[in-house]
């Protein structure tokens, strides 16, 4: 027998804000796993909600900013700090570094593997900044 999906963080956010029913968060859940993505990628791949309506609730749930892709200049993202196989593993993009802290854009709040491998691979520590999926 199925294991019970239960609603947790930014699902059961969605669903207290009234962005997502019960039912359908259940099943947006349950896609997400079959399919082997994030919660966050399902939604907006399938047209569920819109990114920036997850990055919202996202950081009200998880206390992260909430940073916007196109304001930044694309030549200015660190390049060479972080192995482009991490980078697609975990759908995470390096944004900035200042000092020893290196701000990665990620937009599952979730995923604290990315963060983790990419701070022991880098050997910087490691800050998320909430974006966009679709960005």
């Amino acid at each position: 027998m199925a294991a019970e999906i239960k609603l947790n963080g930014l699902s059961r956010k969605l669903v207290s804000d009234g962005l997502l029913d019960e039912e359908h968060a259940i099943e947006a859940l349950k896609g997400a796993i079959k399919e082997k993505i994030s919660f966050t990628k399902y939604l907006v791949d399938n047209k569920i909600l819109d990114a920036s309506k997850i990055a919202i609730e996202a950081s009200k749930e998880f206390g992260l900013p909430v940073f916007d892709l196109d304001a930044i200049d694309p030549e200015s993202i660190p390049r060479d700090i972080v192995d482009d196989k991490l980078i697609h593993k975990h759908h995470a993009l390096p944004l900035y570094k200042r000092g020893n802290r290196l701000y990665i854009g990620l937009s599952d709040p979730m995923n604290l593997a990315a963060i983790d491998n990419i701070k022991f691979q880098t050997g910087i520590n490691t800050e998320a900044v909430l974006v966009e999926e679709d960005k």
